[in-house]
């Protein structure tokens, strides 16, 4: 990333995307409103991967999703690889993807959000039995729901910085 031509706001969105899922709610609020947390890193990694497919690369996004890892003591690897399967699918139909609306968008990021928890989840059962449940399909209910909101603010600062 250059700084000079708007790499900043790329790794402060990163770094905000890091910090809102790893942020713990108030213990005065149920325990339930935390199953509801969007997927912040998927959605900004896939944004830039859609908005600057040249700016952001494979290893970027496995670098990312290994602090991700350290960040919520997971597997070492395991959201590296996520991310990179977002990055690669990014690259591999950014093309496409920038022609969908907004709202057709909100479905990819679903269908997304939902297979890389259900992997997750599946891994996590695997290594400390934690089981399966359908939970898994509140994070990418909210993810979709979230998608236009944080869209058209990446966009907006996007054209507001000049990232090229």
């Amino acid at each position: 990333m250059n700084p000079t031509s708007g790499g900043w706001l790329i790794l402060l969105t990163v770094l905000v995307a890091l910090t809102l899922a790893v942020l713990h709610l108030p213990e005065t609020w149920p325990q339930w409103l935390g199953w509801w947390r969007p997927a912040w890193v998927a959605m900004v990694i896939f944004y830039w991967v859609l908005a600057l497919p040249h700016r952001l690369g494979l290893v970027t996004a496995w670098l990312i999703g290994f602090l991700l890892d350290i960040l919520q003591a997971d597997p070492l690897g395991m959201n590296g690889m996520l991310l990179a399967a977002i990055t690669y699918f990014g690259w591999r139909f950014y093309e496409r993807l920038r022609m969908y609306s907004v709202f057709q968008q909100c479905g990819v990021i679903f269908l997304l959000v939902l297979a890389t928890d259900t992997l997750r989840l599946l891994v996590l059962d695997i290594i400390w039995d934690q089981g399966m449940s359908w939970g898994v399909l509140l994070p990418a209910l909210t993810s979709m729901l979230v998608w236009p909101f944080m869209f058209l603010l990446l966009d907006r600062l996007r054209a507001q910085v000049r990232v090229e």
